[in-house]
C-alpha cells in the first residue's frame, strides 16, 4: 500500500510524576531526516524517540517535539533564594524610594513579589530517565499511531489519482499501437504518387518491387513495437508496485523515467503529427504523475 511522506500525530502520557506531550510532523524528503526539539526530556530519551521513528518511517523530513510538565503535588518542593540578586534589587527600590516625589513606604514581601526577576527559584525533585521512559515511550507511539494513520490515508487517495492518470497513459499506448500500421500505409501512398508523377512525363511505368523495398526500409525504421511493449510493461509493473506493501517511491520514479524515455523513442522513430501530439499529452501526465510520487514514502 502506497504511504505518503506528509503528515501529523500528537500524542500524550501522564502519572503522579507529570505529562509529556509528543508531536510528531513529516513532510517529503529524498533521505530520513531527524530534527528533535525538547524541554524537559533527556538525550537519552530523544534517543529512545528516535528508535522508535526510524522503526515505523522510512522516508521523509521528520520534526520531533517532546515537552514533559512535572507534577508538583506529592513532591519535595524546593524554593532558593538568589541572595546577591534579590539585595541588588533591594537596593534598587530603596533608591527609588528617595527620588523627589515618590512616597516612601516600608518594603513588604509583596512589593518583592511583585518584581519580575527571577530571585525567587521553586524547584522539585529531579525525574530520573527510568521513571520518564515508559511516559515518553507511550506519548512517542501514540504520535506515531496517528502520524501512520495520516500518512495511510494520504497515500490512498494519491494511489487513486495515480491510477487514474495511468488509464490516461493506456489510452495513449494505445493510439501508438493503432498509428503504426496507417503510417506506413500512409508514407506507401505517398511515395507511389510521387513515383508515378515523375514517371508519367516520362511515360515509363513504376518498379512495384522497388516501392515494396522502400516501404519495407521505411517500416523497419519506424517500427516502434519494442518500445510500446516496454511501455506498456512498465505501466504492469507501475500498478503491481503501487499497490504493493513497503516504500514505493523510489521504484515508481525510476519506472516513470524508463516511460519517458520509450514514449520518446517512439516519437522520434514516428514522424508522425498524432504520435507527437499524443506524446506532448503523455509526458504532460507524466510530469503529474511525478510530481504525486514524490510524496509517496
Amino acid at each position: 500500500m502506497a504511504v505518503s511522506m506528509t503528515g501529523y500525530g500528537r500524542g500524550g502520557a501522564s502519572t503522579s510524576l507529570g505529562t509529556v506531550t509528543a508531536e510528531i510532523r513529516s513532510v517529503n524528503s529524498r533521505f530520513l531526516e531527524l530534527n528533535f526539539r525538547s524541554d524537559g526530556v533527556s538525550p537519552a530519551m530523544e534517543d529512545m524517540v528516535r528508535t522508535l521513528v526510524k522503526e515505523t518511517i522510512i522516508r521523509g523530513k521528520v520534526s520531533v517535539s517532546l515537552k514533559f510538565a512535572a507534577a508538583m503535588e506529592g513532591r519535595a518542593v524546593q524554593a532558593e533564594v538568589d541572595t546577591a540578586l534579590l539585595s541588588a534589587q533591594l537596593e534598587a527600590l530603596r533608591k527609588a524610594q528617595n527620588l523627589p516625589g515618590v512616597k516612601k513606604e516600608k518594603l513588604s514581601a509583596a512589593d518583592l513579589l511583585a518584581v519580575p526577576a527571577p530571585w525567587l527559584r521553586v524547584s522539585c525533585d529531579p525525574v530520573s530517565d527510568e521513571e520518564l521512559a515508559p511516559l515518553v515511550r507511550q506519548a512517542a507511539e501514540e504520535a506515531l499511531a496517528g502520524l501512520r494513520t495520516m500518512r495511510e490515508k494520504e497515500g490512498r487517495n494519491l494511489a487513486e489519482d495515480l491510477l487514474g492518470r495511468l488509464r490516461l497513459l493506456r489510452e495513449g499506448l494505445q493510439l501508438l499501437k493503432d498509428r503504426q500500421q496507417p503510417i506506413i500505409e500512409q508514407y506507401e501512398a505517398r511515395l507511389r504518387s510521387r513515383i508515378e508523377a515523375l514517371l508519367a512525363s516520362a511515360g515509363a511505368q513504376a518498379d512495384e518491387g522497388r516501392i515494396l523495398e522502400e516501404v519495407a526500409v521505411y517500416a523497419e525504421k519506424t517500427d516502434y513495437t519494442e518500445e510500446l511493449v516496454r511501455f506498456e510493461s512498465h505501466l504492469d509493473q507501475f500498478e503491481k508496485t503501487l499497490a504493493g506493501s513497503g516504500p514505493v517511491g523510489r521504484k515508481l520514479d525510476f519506472l516513470l523515467q524508463e516511460i519517458n524515455r520509450e514514449i520518446n523513442t517512439a516519437a522520434s522513430k514516428a514522424s508522425d503529427l498524432a504520435v507527437v501530439d499524443c506524446v506532448i499529452q503523455m509526458k504532460t501526465e507524466l510530469e503529474k504523475i511525478r510530481e504525486q510520487v514524490q510524496n509517496l514514502e
